[in-house]
């Protein structure tokens, strides 16, 4: 199946500037390690809109947009407003195409929506902005692009909707859309005791709402747990006409604001398996804060999204391009990153916290999963 890739060059002109974590390149070389890998076509590639004030307004406030719009060009904003909107703060800074950039991921999320629903696939590369309120920002995420992608999906006629976040930060944004709705199943698996300090284990709801908070330092072995034992089952009870997978980058090893211990071979085996549950699957990018493991994983995310299994080695021209990358971190890199596509396998062991993890989602959502 071929899918169709959606982004903008706007992600490589706009920076949130300073030391702010997504101050660092990462859909331009994601970008770039697709062409490098030979996994780009014109064909397939749609440049992403940017969303009009009407759009937005389907579900941001009318307040909202119209100081977005307005702080964006004046680069100011008083005290109380900055205390209402949660702009130009540390998390949210004022930066110039604070509107156009998250506009643009949403636009793009339309688009994702239109060609998913014709074509099967679709990848909104630059979107995933999980955290975005209807009324303020949050959490880095100014808007809500999937929360457009969904309502897209209904304008279409597409009634059950599964959604997939695979970022180590639970998806309030999305929840406070969805979490009520009856045809919208949300499944979140995040790491547990770190922001939003949402999605814990008493906020599940039977057989719709699956947040998995998982402990510090789990592994391979722990998510693919997860997914074999409630998420996979559940899904196919569920049978979701349609799927949107929010493809975060933040969960891997080696990325500075989480502490879990996944590879990108795992979660590239989650979103093979995910292809095969909704006969639409749309896909978006997400957090992610080191721009080696983020520009590998979502290359390779596209990769599957066209049925095509990401190889150990780069190419000549990709291993350049990611020598080439850099950031403003100390941290020294994982030399691994600079030399294999795939990451080292994680032989481990099932932690206990994991395993009663699952026994109690088993026994929350027991309905969906015994009969899946």
């Amino acid at each position: 199946m071929s899918a169709v890739l959606i982004s903008s060059d706007i992600y490589r002109t706009t920076h949130y500037g300073g030391k702010h974590p997504l101050n660092i390149p990462r859909v331009g070389p994601t970008l770039d390690l697709i062409k490098a890998m030979s996994w780009y076509s014109d064909k397939s590639f749609v440049t992403a809109p940017i969303a009009k004030p009407r759009l937005l307004k389907k579900f941001h406030s009318n307040d909202y947009i119209n100081v977005l719009l307005e702080v964006d060009e004046k680069q100011e904003i008083d005290e109380y407003r900055s205390s209402k909107y949660k702009l130009g703060t540390p998390s949210n800074p004022l930066f110039k195409g604070m509107y156009k950039r998250p506009a643009t991921s949403v636009g793009g999320a339309v688009v994702a929506a239109e060609y998913a629903y014709l074509n099967g696939r679709s990848f909104n590369l630059g979107g995933g902005l999980h955290h975005g309120l209807a009324n303020r920002a949050n959490g880095f995420c100014y808007l809500n692009d999937l929360v457009f992608a969904m309502l897209r999906l209904r304008e279409f006629g597409v009634r059950r909707i599964a959604y997939v976040d695979l970022d180590a930060h639970f998806c309030d944004g999305v929840a406070s859309a969805f979490s009520r709705d009856p045809d919208i199943m949300l499944v979140s698996v995040h790491e547990a005791n770190r922001w939003p300090f949402r999605g814990k284990i008493d906020e599940n709801y039977p057989d719709k709402n699956l947040y998995a908070p998982m402990s510090k330092g789990s592994q391979d072995v722990d998510i693919e747990a997860l997914f074999k034992y409630v998420f996979f089952p559940a899904l196919e009870h569920f049978k979701p006409e349609a799927l949107i997978v929010q493809g975060g980058a933040d969960m891997l090893k080696d990325d500075p604001l989480s502490r879990l211990d996944i590879t990108n071979n795992c979660l590239w085996s989650i979103l093979a398996r995910l292809n095969l549950l909704a006969p639409k699957v749309l896909l978006t990018s997400g957090g992610g804060y080191n721009p080696w493991s983020v520009a590998r994983l979502w290359a390779g995310f596209w990769a599957i999204l066209n049925d095509i299994d990401p190889p150990i080695n780069y190419t000549d021209e990709a291993k350049r391009l990611i020598e080439s990358l850099r950031w403003f971190r100390k941290d020294k890199v994982n030399p691994n990153l600079l030399f294999c596509l795939r990451d080292e396998k994680m032989p481990g062991r099932i932690k206990e916290e994991t395993l009663d993890l699952i026994k109690q989602m088993n026994s929350i959502h027991k309905s969906s999963i015994q009969m899946a």
